[in-house]
């Protein structure tokens, strides 16, 4: 099974989880604020949001923030490849990836990012108003609307103007925002600023497998990065803090020449190859910025 089945089929399981959740009353929460009982797992964006907002901080915010950071600190930004639902709505609505969608590493840039401008807008509209403003476009917190609303609608014959309110603006954000996860998503500026701690799950290339070490010329796993992470020129490429785990360079590699080993191991040698191209795991190690 490709990853992106399986991407695809762990995207549809957060939502079922909701609604298991909705089903059982097991107050487990939605992917805006996962948890047990007064400690979730809130997400991080929102949590802060919440705290600017009400000028309070309280333990089980802290608790879930710490708990984020932890993951993300364990699984860096996967949840934007495995949890997130806009990818999965790409999907529904067959809008594929364009190269020219793909950041470069000049727009990864701190101030050029244009996504932490829009995190940093999204702060400061918080603190102005006392209300999270960007949780009223969200894509994650209105598709998460979305499901519950129709739920309801199904299971207690509630309709609500939120049924077409939230699916417009949705889909206005999924199709007309074609650059949203790469250009606007706050939520993954945070992410990427905190995976930056992460070490873990990151994409390995096997020299002797690689048809580009060998002396070819295959690029395709820096082609299909939807994060333009470019494995084999790490000086040209975008931080590998921004990898999402998606996997999809291990799909189209046709030597299956790379892995998402837990840790690197170190000390180990590596097999010689031409100055030119940097695939060793020296070279890769420069992206660990």
């Amino acid at each position: 099974m490709k990853l992106k089945t399986k991407r695809t089929l762990a995207a549809v399981g957060v939502l079922g989880l909701v609604g298991v959740g909705l089903a059982v009353h097991t107050g487990t929460g939605t992917p805006s604020a996962w948890g047990i009982g007064d400690i979730a797992a809130i997400c991080p964006l929102g949590g802060i949001e919440a705290a600017i907002a009400s000028r309070t901080i309280v333990p089980p915010l802290l608790i879930g923030l710490a708990i984020v950071v932890a993951l993300v600190a364990l699984a860096g930004r996967a949840f934007c490849a495995w949890g997130c639902p806009v990818p999965l709505l790409r999907r529904v609505f067959g809008i594929k990836e364009r190269k020219a969608d793909k950041p470069t590493l000049a727009e990864r840039d701190g101030a050029n990012d244009s996504r932490n401008w829009v995190l940093g807008a999204t702060v400061l509209t918080t603190a102005a108003f006392g209300f999270p403003v960007f949780c009223l476009i969200c894509p994650v917190g209105l598709s998460v609307a979305t499901f519950i609303a129709l739920w309801r609608l199904f299971q207690f014959s509630e309709a609500t103007l939120s049924l077409v309110v939230f699916p417009v603006i949705l889909v206005l954000e999924i199709v007309l925002l074609r650059k949203w996860c790469h250009r606007f998503c706050p939520l993954g500026a945070l992410l990427g600023l905190m995976s930056r701690l992460n070490r873990t799950f990151r994409p390995k290339v096997a020299p002797e497998s690689c048809l580009q070490c060998s002396g070819g010329s295959c690029s395709r796993c820096a082609d299909v990065c939807p994060e333009g992470i470019d494995l084999h020129h790490p000086e040209q490429s975008v931080s590998l803090a921004e990898c999402t785990k998606c996997g999809e360079c291990k799909d189209v590699c046709p030597a299956h020449a790379i892995s998402f080993p837990f840790l690197r191991r170190a000390g180990k040698p590596e097999p010689s190859v031409a100055p030119s191209i940097g695939c060793a795991e020296d070279a890769v190690a420069i992206v660990e910025r």
